[in-house]
């Protein structure tokens, strides 16, 4: 989860802190044993402005104005789309997340928020639909997937149900139809189906039901 998190908030242009120095994204490097960036041509850590660092994010390269710290990001700073929406805004200190992140839609409508300590995930990190209705809420605990998650369909009504342990699923999980009805409904034991599984139409009515011990599905 945080590889996903931190991969979308390669951000640049600064709000709070200041450097003199300033290159092109083509003029330094990523040193990918220690994930510090460097000068070109250079053996001490950058520390200084990267004007357009480049993100790949799907079909798109997004960019923006980066500062580095002893060759870490610092500082708060927002991811653009070629279009010059903003994409991301998230706050860096000595190279991990630190504080509210949020991603957007190009329109401009909120896609993500999350809270950052240390570089983990902390509370509920939420994603929304871009006609803004709410698709999935999740709630962390240092880092890692705590209590219930909840998932939405784009008309805001339920989609699914699950409960986490130490970011292993855990206990019942139901899954619902559009129309409200539940549609699946499984007990979890460290992250393994355990028990009953039973599916269900869009009626209410029973359609299969599959015994598992320990992940393995009973003859």
């Amino acid at each position: 989860m945080k590889k996903l998190i931190l991969g979308l908030f390669l951000v640049g242009s600064a709000l709070s802190f200041s450097a003199e120095r300033t290159l092109s994204y083509e003029e330094t490097f990523l040193d990918k044993k220690n994930g510090k960036v460097y000068a070109i041509g250079e053996e001490t850590p950058y520390t200084g402005i990267v004007e357009n660092y480049k993100f790949l994010s799907g079909d798109r390269v997004l960019e923006g104005r980066i500062i580095f710290k002893n060759g870490l990001m610092e500082g708060t700073f927002k991811l653009l789309y070629p279009s010059g929406k903003t994409a991301s805004i998230a706050t860096y200190k000595n190279g991990e997340t630190d504080g509210i992140q949020k991603e957007y839609y190009e329109n401009g409508q909120i896609k993500m928020e999350v809270l950052h300590k240390n570089g983990k995930a902390e509370g509920y990190l939420r994603t929304y639909y871009l006609n803004g209705k709410l698709e999935g809420e999740e709630k962390y605990q240092n880092g890692l997937r705590e209590g219930l998650t909840k998932s939405y369909y784009e008309d805001g009504s339920l989609e699914g149900e699950r409960f986490y342990k130490n970011n292993n699923l855990e206990g019942i999980n139901k899954i619902y139809h559009p129309n409200g009805k539940i549609q699946m409904e499984a007990n979890f034991k460290d992250n393994k189906l355990e028990g009953i599984v039973k599916r269900y139409d869009e009626n209410g009515k029973i359609t299969s039901e599959e015994f598992y011990k320990n992940g393995n599905r009973i003859k």
